[in-house]
């Protein structure tokens, strides 16, 4: 697929390249459409695995498009907000993903760019990577981002990043909890690599499960309710033709047919 994204598949890991390096992979509703569409066709698809989304050029996303938010007060309020929900589904799409996904970072990732970052399961980033929720600096807001983000690091850090809208770097990155792991550039592609390797090693439907309960516990009461939500779950998975698969190979020393 050519145009706002890039899109390839080899060896079970489904790579999406925003591809718009010369507006700053910056999303306008075309593109987040397209990466929807992609991302949707990706986890309908069972020869993926693995999702790593990554960017085009010097840097992984600018976040919104300012030369298409700039042609919003001359459209009435629905297009308006059709524009936005095409945003916020682009991430969500990502959140969503039924199978792990992974951001590759490299550059600076700002505003709406985080949010497609942290809807991703695993963010790696470069050790010259710099990020921001800027939006606030140029009078928006940065809502795509703020669901990840709560979730990512807490409400009050949240609330700071928001109101602040500053650059920080890697590091701080990574103590607050905004990235999981930071690289060397000429690391990031092999490191990107050898995670996607692991996750291959996981039995699927438990990946797809572990992804849906994980949301559903979090929005749960801590009492019983997420015992017996779990335990219901637990006794399900255990009769499965991937949890016998992976018994039997654990008896028998051998890989899953899954991992092979």
């Amino acid at each position: 697929m050519t145009g706002a994204i890039l899109t390839t598949i080899e060896n079970g890991v489904a790579t999406l390249r925003l591809n718009r390096p010369d507006d700053m992979n910056s999303l306008d509703a075309d593109a987040a459409r397209a990466i929807r569409n992609a991302v949707e066709a990706f986890g309908a698809d069972p020869a993926v695995r693995v999702m790593v989304l990554a960017g085009e050029g010097r840097i992984f996303s600018a976040g919104g498009d300012f030369n298409w938010v700039l042609t919003w007060p001359g459209l009435d309020a629905i297009t308006r907000h059709v524009g936005a929900d095409a945003l916020m589904a682009a991430v969500q799409a990502i959140y969503d993903f039924p199978k792990p996904s992974i951001a590759r970072v490299h550059g600076a990732t700002v505003g709406g760019g985080v949010g497609l970052m942290l809807a991703c399961d695993f963010a790696v980033a470069t050790s010259e990577a710099r990020f921001g929720l800027t939006s606030v600096r140029n009078g928006l807001l940065a809502g795509i981002a703020i669901p990840v983000l709560i979730e990512a690091v807490g409400p009050r850090m949240a609330r700071q990043l928001l109101m602040h809208g500053g650059i920080f770097d890697a590091a701080t990155a990574l103590r607050i909890g905004l990235i999981d792991q930071v690289v060397e550039a000429s690391e990031l592609d092999t490191t990107v690599a050898a995670l996607a390797r692991e996750l291959k090693l996981g039995a699927p439907s438990v990946q797809t499960l572990v992804k849906k309960l994980v949301t559903q516990i979090n929005a749960l009461p801590h009492d019983s309710s997420a015992a017996e939500v779990l335990g219901q779950q637990v006794a399900n998975q255990c009769v499965t033709e991937e949890a016998l698969e992976g018994m039997k190979a654990f008896l028998d020393k051998r890989k899953p047919k899954w991992a092979d």
